[in-house]
């Protein structure tokens, strides 16, 4: 009997690995049910207005091109390996149809990690034009949105300055360096919906801009030649549904650090010359000190006084001194205290900066206050909710911040100092 079962058992192993060869094994070129030489895979999307039409642009891979290897080698800005189709239409559905109609291969999706939006499409409202990218099947909710400051989607896209071959990837990985810096946001289109929908808050979303920077090419050296690169700083500022102004890059700063969105970067400050006139060092006097950001938190208490709501926003910075300018001893207690003190004071005018213009240019919530009123005071949400967003513009705040620097570098002594002198 045992030996009768432990024949069954062998002959269903068999089966099971005979099945599993026949399906896992095989090849199906296909995606999503479409066959990949019948579709066009699009990294980026744009959307315009142009003619009182909605215009898109996609950048299309033709993976034949990227896979040769003679091109893949090439410095060609425009890699014959990318096509960028647009079309036209009442809807941005019926645009990509228009594409359909003389471009030889079906427009697909499900690729596409970055949504660029033209500046006037984004001043004129975005919400009920965007329905598509929500409701079909093919795009994808996490992909980022951001808004051409000072021009149109099709400006930016086929624009490559880095090491990416797709324009589209160039810019995606330029977003995704938000965690070495803080002067940006990247936002997928689900999270700018769930913050539409938000009675408390409107949302920041990213921008992304045409930049001519200098290019160092030793054939043409002498004619200073320049390029075109994008540039992500900065953030953009919607009424829910359309785009009012910019937040710039330093406001972008006080901004990360209101919602403690803060994953790195550098606070770069002076520190005055009179808190360190005692230096027990003598040498040339800078102008700057950089302090790179380790660990940051923030946290925003909300209080009640006179009836009238008060916001304490308190942040505690761990961070690295990375460079000093000042001819001062990094090696002395007493003068790390004050460039803890003086970076502090630099974050705090930042996060000053940023709140002040929210409540008097902007006049309202983009810093998710009211989600802390709602969280602290349930009831006296439920009261003021409707009218949160001309209540903001009146609220006091106070700004608390703590900096402990926990590295000082390799040296104690700046490169500027000579000892004795």
């Amino acid at each position: 009997m045992k030996r009768i079962n432990k024949i069954i058992k062998i002959m269903i192993i068999t089966i099971y690995l005979v099945l599993a060869s026949i399906f896992l094994s095989s090849c199906i070129a296909e995606v999503g049910g479409k066959e990949i030489n019948r579709i066009a895979i699009v990294t980026s999307i744009g959307v315009d207005y142009e003619d009182e039409k909605v215009v898109i642009t996609c950048e299309v891979v033709n993976p034949i091109a990227v896979s040769n290897a003679s091109d893949a080698a090439s410095d060609n800005p425009n890699p014959q390996g990318f096509a960028y189709p647009q079309g036209m239409g009442d809807t941005v559905r019926e645009a990509i149809d228009d594409i359909n109609i003389h471009f030889d291969k079906k427009i697909f999706l499900a690729h596409s990690n970055l949504l660029i939006i033209g500046e006037e499409f984004a001043q004129r409202g975005i919400t009920d034009l965007m329905d598509f990218f929500l409701r079909d099947n093919e795009p994808r909710e996490d992909m980022y949105i951001v808004v051409a400051k000072g021009a149109k989607a099709y400006d930016i896209i086929g624009v490559r300055a880095g090491l990416s071959r797709a324009s589209g990837n160039y810019l995606y990985d330029i977003l995704n360096n938000f965690p070495y810096n803080a002067k940006s946001i990247n936002i997928s289109f689900a999270e700018k919906y769930r913050y539409f929908y938000d009675i408390g808050n409107n949302p920041v979303i990213g921008v992304v801009q045409l930049k001519e920077v200098k290019e160092l090419d030793i054939e043409k050296r002498e004619k200073e030649p320049k390029k075109i690169v994008l540039d992500v700083s900065g953030g953009a500022v919607l009424r829910k549904d359309y785009i009012i102004g910019y937040f710039t890059a330093e406001e972008m700063i006080g901004f990360n650090f209101i919602v403690n969105e803060i994953k790195g970067g550098s606070i770069v400050f002076r520190v005055p010359e009179e808190s360190i006139k005692d230096s027990p060092i003598i040498g040339e006097n800078g102008k700057f000190a950089t302090v790179n950001i380790l660990k940051s938190k923030s946290k925003n208490n909300i209080s009640i006084n006179n009836g009238k709501i008060h916001l304490t926003i308190n942040v505690k910075l761990r961070g690295a001194l990375n460079e000093i300018n000042q001819a001062i001893d990094a090696g002395n207690s007493e003068i790390i205290y004050k460039i803890e003190k003086a970076c502090s004071e630099r974050i705090k005018e930042l996060i000053s900066i940023t709140l002040d213009k929210g409540q008097k240019e902007f006049k309202q919530d983009n810093f998710s206050i009211g989600v802390s009123v709602h969280q602290q005071y349930p009831e006296l949400w439920k009261e003021i909710a409707k009218n949160w967003q001309d209540i903001f513009p009146e609220i006091s705040y106070d700004v608390n911040v703590e900096t402990t620097i926990v590295k000082i570098g390799l040296i104690n002594t700046p490169a500027n100092v000579r000892k004795g002198r």
